[in-house]
């Protein structure tokens, strides 16, 4: 009975899990490693902020309890460890691009470390300090603990539980204490809690993207969203512009499409979506802002490519549509044809122009006998 009950919950696991999602960001949509790094970076940049203030407060306490011979360099040390910390607090650059966020990762595990590398250097200069040190030894165990409130893949969890790890083993190697009971204890307790950690980051990335995908997503065609479309396709032109690139917009529309649900149902209306955006999708492979605009109507927008060579893109997604074939709920084969407007970034567009000239494309092509593509940038 029990393993009947335990089984297929943990089958609904692992189908709704999708391992490759959580080992890296590989699968992952550029308008999703932009949210999850903004995500992080606002974490991020609040607990350096907290962490500079704390350092700065620990100062009476290391006024009181520090010997003099050492009291300087911990001083000089600690302020170090809180400048380096206001300056990644501070730093608000790029706060969408993944690549920044893992470096700003970097460096915030990295500060402790070196800060508890430094600190043991400076106490074992005078053996009798020892008892001074504790209240720095928790830092590895604090740092691989902060960890678990990033959404992070498990690449990036190991990799920075790894830092901290290979820095605590070798400064106990440096001291000659790795072979220690206690050293060996203490290894035992940091890979226990970076294990933990790196649980709960997996765990909060697979509830980041099933909540994006939820919100960003279509749920019928699986593509995204108008909103989607409309939050990054700004970034996107800029992006171009600063690299010198051509952007086209493609705006398709399924023609009559009102006719196959009033004839066939909605049911059948469904299945040609589904149809046309796997369709879509595959030949469009490598765009990643590709989505239901409305109703029957679908919004790709692709960067490095000219008027040109989006209306020849477009003109293979019309032929192939000829190829598509639906069965309706009654047996009856469906077919159905495109109508494509296609527009190209202009030196004074922005993205309400840009997608207002493909849908002036889109309306001629139905005006001329709908099933064709027409480049607004030839027939203007």
């Amino acid at each position: 009975m029990s393993e009947k009950s335990v089984t297929p919950s943990f089958l609904e696991w692992l189908r709704l899990t999708n391992i490759a999602d959580l080992s890296s960001n590989k699968l992952h949509s550029r308008d999703f490693n932009g949210s999850r790094s903004e995500y992080i970076y606002m974490r991020l940049r609040l607990l350096s902020l907290l962490f500079a203030l704390l350092a700065i407060l620990w100062i009476p306490i290391d006024v009181f309890f520090t010997p003099n011979a050492v009291l300087g360099k911990i001083l000089g040390l600690r302020l170090s460890y809180s400048g380096l910390y206001l300056i990644l607090g501070l730093w608000s650059a790029q706060p969408q691009n993944l690549s920044y966020s893992r470096f700003r990762l970097a460096f915030f595990v990295l500060i402790p470390c070196v800060f508890y590398i430094s600190s043991r250097m400076i106490f074992n200069e005078h053996a009798e300090l020892q008892g001074a040190l504790i209240g720095y030894s928790f830092l590895p165990y604090i740092t691989v603990v902060l960890l678990a409130i990033f959404p992070l893949t498990f690449r990036e969890g190991i990799v920075l539980s790894l830092i901290v790890g290979i820095s605590f083993v070798f400064t106990e190697h440096h001291f000659g204490n790795l072979q220690s009971l206690s050293s060996l204890g203490d290894i035992w307790l940091l890979t226990l809690l970076a294990g933990i950690s790196v649980w709960a980051q997996l765990s909060q990335l697979l509830m980041l993207l099933r909540l994006y995908r939820e919100a960003s997503r279509d749920a019928l065609t699986g593509l995204v969203n108008r909103a989607v479309l409309n939050k990054w396709m700004d970034p996107e032109i800029n992006r171009v512009r600063e690299n010198g690139q051509a952007l086209s917009a493609m705006l398709i529309d399924l023609d009559f499409f009102k006719r196959v649900n009033d004839t066939y149902g909605h049911l059948t209306g469904d299945q040609v979506l589904m149809g046309f955006s796997a369709l879509l999708k595959a030949q469009l492979a490598g765009f990643n802002l590709i989505g239901r605009y409305g109703g029957e109507e679908f919004l790709a927008i692709l960067p490095e490519k000219n008027a040109a060579a989006a209306a020849e893109l477009a003109d293979r997604i019309r032929q192939r549509c000829h190829n598509q074939k639906t069965e309706a709920t009654n047996g009856e084969i469906v077919s159905y044809t495109v109508s494509i407007g296609v527009s190209e970034l202009h030196d004074d567009d922005t993205s309400s122009t840009l997608i207002d000239r493909a849908d002036k494309g889109l309306y001629a092509a139905k005006m001329q006998g709908r099933d064709r593509v027409i480049n607004t940038e030839i027939n203007s």
